[in-house]
This record gives structure tokens, sequence and C-alpha cells, in this order.
């Protein structure tokens, strides 16, 4: 089987997609009958486990060369603009049309929008956020989808999503039959299993406190952060100093004003923002947490919340969407439009043992591997290249 994969999303500072990308695409890499390329601005390539943008860290022995490195860099720099993601994207799809040697080729899509593309196709949807919540997107984000996501689902073969809440949104909202959507769920590396036992240039380098409350994620409003940082706030200063709210990711878009109490914690360092985290350093910032905190509006799946419990972290997480159906019963779970309720778990966070918490924590997060996931993928396409195309 020759598969396409689209790379695009590996093409910016990793997050969710990316990450989701990058481990599959080296999944299906691990099957020697398949032949596998992948579809950038710059050309189709044939993909090797050591292609530059599949690589966690350098991998020794095969340097990048300084060419690619330059090409990569330039690339992640203006594709921030939607002027030039578009171009980028326009680029991607004449490299699909005019360069395929494969007309029967699987096309894989793993961020919602099909290429132009006549042949079979596999599409993964992460959920559907922009319609249910459009307002904590940013407009040119909800713009785009709109105008092509439900073309792309009529024209996919089969349709991947990462938990069967997406697969019940995308059933409601755009009435895709249940026989055409595939789960295929992202997973938990090894990594967070095993934190670093040596824990001291960690410590250092984030400036970390003896105890802490950790969330990460891109600071977005549909991560509900400001209602969480209100719960947090209005905790006695006691509680606050004894395990601190460190957050941990990248800015994202959306503007909020805080309360006086929500200021006064940033001002006083019992909240503090840690900015985008090194993927190495991850599985040591949640193994240390007290706590982890994940108490989204809506998501699609929830992947922080598996990464602390593999890690041995207990976790809040709402009681909606699809963390709830994630956790499984393995985490504290409230409504995450209660600021009451979320300021109990808090506490619960900060004063109660969760011996209970952290061993069902870590038994479901062995669950969702990614070899597992891989196979799940690679079933998808299976199917899709038994069905005839549409062209």
């Amino acid at each position: 089987m020759h598969i396409i994969v689209n790379l695009q999303p590996l093409l910016s500072p990793l997050t969710g997609i990316g990450y989701y990308t990058r481990e599959l695409t080296r999944e299906l890499l691990h099957h020697d009958n398949l032949s596998v390329q992948g579809v950038t601005g710059r050309k189709l390539e044939t993909l090797s486990q050591e292609h530059p943008l599949l690589q966690a860290t350098q991998v020794a022995g095969q340097p990048v060369t300084e060419r690619d490195q330059w090409a990569w860099q330039l690339a992640r720099r203006y594709l921030r603009n939607p002027l030039t993601r578009k171009m980028y994207r326009w680029l991607c799809a004449q490299r699909l049309r005019y360069n395929i040697e494969h007309p029967e080729a699987i096309y894989w899509e793993p961020n919602y929008v099909l290429l132009p593309w006549k042949g079979r196709s596999v599409v993964t949807v992460h959920d559907l956020s922009h319609q249910r919540y459009p307002e904590h997107h940013p407009a040119e984000r909800v713009q785009f989808l709109n105008r092509h996501l439900a073309s792309s689902l009529f024209r996919a073969t089969r349709i991947n999503v990462v938990s069967q809440f997406t697969a019940n949104e995308l059933q409601e909202l755009h009435g895709v039959a249940p026989e055409r959507i595939d789960i295929v769920p992202p997973a938990v590396a090894e990594r967070f299993f095993q934190p670093p036992t040596d824990t001291a240039d960690l410590r250092r380098h984030y400036q970390l406190p003896p105890s802490y409350l950790l969330s990460v994620g891109t600071l977005e409003p549909r991560k509900n952060l400001a209602t969480v940082l209100e719960a947090f706030a209005s905790l006695p200063f006691a509680q606050q100093q004894k395990a601190p709210l460190l957050l941990a990711g990248m800015q994202g878009w959306g503007s909020q004003t805080y309360s006086e109490a929500v200021q006064r914690a940033f001002s006083r360092g019992t909240i503090r923002r840690l900015g985008y985290v090194a993927t190495e350093d991850l599985p040591g910032l949640y193994a240390l947490a007290q706590g982890f905190v994940y108490v989204s509006l809506y998501e699609g799946f929830g992947m922080p919340v598996v990464e602390a419990m593999a890690a041995g972290t207990p976790v809040l997480t709402a009681n909606t969407t699809a963390t709830t159906e994630v956790a499984a019963g393995a985490a504290r779970e409230v409504d995450p439009l209660d600021q009451d309720a979320i300021r109990t778990g808090l506490i619960q966070l900060v004063e109660d043992r969760h011996d209970a918490y952290i061993a069902a924590g870590k038994k479901r997060a062995q669950q969702f591997t990614w070899q597992r996931s891989g196979e799940l993928l690679l079933a998808s396409m299976q199917r899709a290249a038994s069905e005839p195309t549409s062209a």
C-alpha cells in the first residue's frame, strides 16, 4: 500500500495535532510493506524515520543539513500568517496534484481539510469546537473550517476521529453515517511513564516551588483558564502558597481581563506562567506536580489528561465532552462552568491523598499506545483501500 501524508501540521511549534501527525507517521514507517510519502510546499518526498520533520530530538549520526534547517525554520516563521498559510496550502495541493506517481495511493490528511485529491483518502477530525464555541477561536480559522470541512467530510473515503465523543459530534452536526467513522485516539509516549529521577536541573531551570499545581496547554479561551484562575485566586493565601498554580503553554488567542484577586496572585507569584515548555521537560514537570488541572469547556480528546495520569499525577478535569470519556473515572471531575466546584477540586488536589486516583490513572493511561493507534489508523486505511474511488 502507498500512503501520502500531509506534513503541514509539523511546520509549527508542535501542539496536539502536530504530535499526533508525527507519531502516527512514524508508526506507519515501521511497516515494511508500506510506502509512505510526505507532501509539503517544497516537494513530495519519500519518508523515513530520519526525516527532519519526524524527529523528536536530533538523531545521532543523522544531522539535519544546514539547508534543511534554514528551510524549515523559514516555513515555521511564515506559516503564522494566514495569507502565507493559504499560499503554502496551495503549493501542497500542486505537489499532490502534479507529482503523484501512485494514483492508487491512500492520502491521509491529519488536520481536518483534504487537499484536492481524486483518489481514496482518510481525513482526521479532532473536534468540532469551532462550531460549538466559535467565539473561542480566531475568526480566520472558523471561516476556513466552515467553508471547507463539510466538503472534506463528503469527499473523504474514511473519517477518523480521536474519541467516541467526536464521532457523536460528527453524526449530530454533519449527519455523518457512523459506519464511515473510525476512532484513532492519540497516545502516551513511554517517557511519561518513566519521568526523570534527577530533577535538580528542571527545578532550577523553571524555578519550581517544592509543591505546585500544573496546567498544560495553549493559553486560549476554550481551555477555560479564566474560570480556573478565578477559582484558584479565591483560595486562602496559605493554600495558594502551599501549591502555586503554574501555567505551561504558548500564548494562544483571545484576550482576558482578570479580576484584582487573579492579578494579585500573579504579582505574588502564586500563579505563574512558564511559557512554552520543551517536550523533553514535560514528563518531569508532570511528575513533580502535586496535581494537574485541565478543566476545559470543550475537548475532542484531552491529551494532557492522559500524560499527567501516566506520570503518576492526580488530575482535575471537566465532567463534559471528551475528557470525561478519556479519564474514565480515573480523575476528579467537575462542571467546568461551576467555579465553586472547581475551587473545591483545587482544594482536594492541594490537601487530600490521591493514591487511588494515581493507581487508576496509570492503569488508564497504559491503554493508549502509539503502536495500537498506528494499527487502528492502518486498519482505517485498509478499509479505504477496499472502497471504490469517487473519481
